[in-house]
C-alpha cells in the first residue's frame, strides 16, 4: 500500500484546483487532485506542502481533513489522504502536470478523475453539503 497525500486547494471564488496527468502516466490524461507520496520518516502535512510547492510552485495553509480513502488500482494500491487547503497563489507553474483548471465546487465531479480522486471530490461535496467546510473562504478565516 503506498501513502499518497492530496490537496483540495481552494480559491476565494469557490473554485477548486484540478491538474492534468500525462499521456505516458499510469491514468493518462485522468485530472486529479495534485500531492504526491509520502516519504519515509515525513508528516502528511509536510508531504503535501512540498508536493504543491515542487509540482505548482504554489504556497498552501492546511485547513482541514478529509477521510482517507483506499484504492486497489489492480498494478498499485494506494492510500489517499487528502487536505483541504487555502491559497492565496491564483496561478500555478506546472512542472509534472500538463494542465490545469479552477473547476466550481459544485461542478467537481463533472471532472474526469482517477478512481481514488472522484471519491475525494464526492467527500469533499458530502462535506460542504453538511455545511462542515466554509463554502466561500476569506484568507483571514484561515
Amino acid at each position: 500500500m503506498i501513502s499518497v497525500t492530496c490537496a483540495i486547494i481552494r480559491s476565494e471564488e469557490n473554485e477548486v484546483l484540478v491538474v492534468q496527468r500525462g499521456e505516458t502516466t499510469d491514468h493518462p490524461l485522468k485530472w486529479e487532485f495534485p500531492g504526491g507520496k509520502l516519504l519515509h520518516g515525513e508528516t502528511e502535512e509536510e508531504c503535501i506542502i512540498r508536493e504543491v510547492e515542487e509540482e505548482l510552485s504554489m504556497e498552501i495553509v492546511i485547513c482541514g481533513q478529509l477521510p482517507e480513502v483506499e484504492y486497489d488500482y489492480g498494478q498499485k494500491q494506494i492510500k489517499l489522504i487528502p487536505f483541504i487547503c487555502d491559497t492565496l497563489d491564483e496561478l500555478p507553474f506546472l512542472s509534472e502536470h500538463l494542465a490545469y483548471k479552477w473547476v466550481p465546487a459544485a461542478e467537481l465531479l463533472s471532472a474526469d478523475f482517477s478512481e481514488a480522486d472522484a471519491f475525494v471530490a464526492k467527500s469533499y461535496l458530502e462535506r460542504i453539503k453538511a455545511k462542515k467546510i466554509p463554502i466561500n473562504p476569506k484568507p483571514n478565516q484561515i
